[in-house]
């Protein structure tokens, strides 16, 4: 089988693809193509990574971030406080899907070794006793008295966060973008949880989880299960479509990281700065234009901050007229006098923009995402950006 390496946003030497293998790259990888000589095109991958067989041709994309960096953005932004306490030395050759799966199955089995966590769940019995609550209307429907159709408390393991880890590591095991070693390893976790039962929808099911004192040391592994469900599919055109490897959204890794670091500098709770803002800002007062920040905190019926983050290098031009405007909305509609455009840059700084006529402040800061310390720079950086006094909000959140 062919193979074919790409870096992202790094233009390709010309290669011959068929009319279905540029369309699957052009969804799956957010590729742009040029036409070079000889019928064949360039490939220039978007800020998706990872690998994916597209009609037979084996598709490798490499993060621009070194894979060690990407792999601690993600451990940082699902446990900030001890980074999963996992001891994962990222190899040379790794590509970024076998990192992401060796942390995922490490925290499996970390979480494992402390034991399965059991819980009570309510199933649906046929016996030849009663036990529990019989249900009526199925037993009498029955020609004879037995088996007798009850519903009893079980207490064991087979309840949804083994569930969900088991579905993950089905996913990696049989993944053949991952490599051998990493597979076998996958399957040797899954055989711990492989008498569970099997989800329809894992991802979707995985937001159904409460987390309590009693289940909050899976909390890190299905973060990462999550991240591993979400690596199988994409949404085009509006659609979720299943891709045969494992696709790795960076922007979406990178908001998450940011999302997260600012949550611990600023001591806030994921109501007070959620992942989502859907439903909760408008542009205008008929709420006919939705506005969904990456970063903003609202407390107490008051908005303290707003910004976006933008998975994209700054150059000599300084930032995207459309990323300024776009935060200009969000000002506009939270009232705040300033806000924070953040992007992932080679280099760390900060420069500001005020808006004519008593406009608000934009202000554009640039993280060193390949560097370790580049969670203590946003930290330090953000120290001062969340407002001392905030704006009040009416009913549709904008500003009063």
């Amino acid at each position: 089988m062919t193979m074919l390496k790409l870096s992202e946003h790094r233009r390709s030497d010309p290669v011959e693809l068929t009319p279905s293998q540029q369309r699957k790259l052009k969804d799956w990888f957010h590729a742009t193509l040029e036409p070079a000589p000889d019928g064949k095109v360039v490939v220039i991958p978007g800020s998706r990574v990872g690998g994916s067989n597209v009609d037979g041709l084996n598709v490798t994309v490499r993060p621009k971030l070194p894979v060690h960096r990407v792999l601690a953005l993600i451990a940082e932004s699902i446990d900030p406080y001890r980074w999963l306490d996992l001891d994962l030395q990222v190899q040379a050759d790794w590509s970024v899907e076998d990192a992401v799966a060796v942390l995922f199955i490490r925290a499996c089995h970390h979480t494992f070794s402390r034991g399965l966590h059991r819980s009570y769940r309510r199933e649906r019995q046929d016996l030849r006793f009663v036990r529990g609550k019989i249900l009526i209307p199925q037993t009498i429907r029955r020609p004879s008295p037995v088996p007798v159709a009850v519903e009893a408390e079980v207490f064991d393991d087979d309840v949804l966060e083994n569930q969900v880890l088991a579905a993950a590591l089905q996913r990696l095991r049989v993944d053949t973008t991952i490599s051998q070693s990493v597979r076998v390893a996958a399957h040797r976790e899954w055989r711990e949880v492989r008498h569970v039962t099997e989800l329809r929808d894992p991802l979707k099911d995985a937001e159904r989880i409460q987390w309590s004192r009693h289940n909050r040391r899976y909390e890190p592994a299905i973060m990462l299960a999550k991240l591993v469900l979400a690596a199988g599919s994409i949404i085009v055109d509006g659609q979720e479509i299943a891709v045969p490897g494992f696709v790795v959204n960076m922007p979406a890794v990178v908001e998450q990281w940011a999302r997260v670091q600012l949550r611990q500098a600023w001591a806030l709770s994921e109501r007070e700065m959620p992942d989502s803002w859907r439903g909760k800002l408008w542009l205008d007062e008929g709420k006919q234009i939705p506005l969904y920040p990456d970063l903003a905190v609202r407390t107490s019926g008051t908005w303290r901050f707003v910004g976006d983050v933008k998975y994209k290098f700054l150059d000599s031009t300084g930032p995207n007229q459309a990323d300024v405007y776009q935060l200009l909305a969000y000002l506009t509609a939270t009232g705040l006098p300033e806000g924070t455009l953040l992007h992932a840059n080679i280099s760390s700084g900060e420069s500001n923009y005020v808006v004519a006529n008593g406009g608000p402040r934009i202000r554009i800061v640039s993280i060193d995402l390949s560097q370790e310390r580049a969670a203590a720079s946003l930290k330090k950086a953000a120290a001062t950006w969340i407002s001392r006094s905030p704006q009040p909000t009416d009913e549709f959140g904008h500003a009063n």
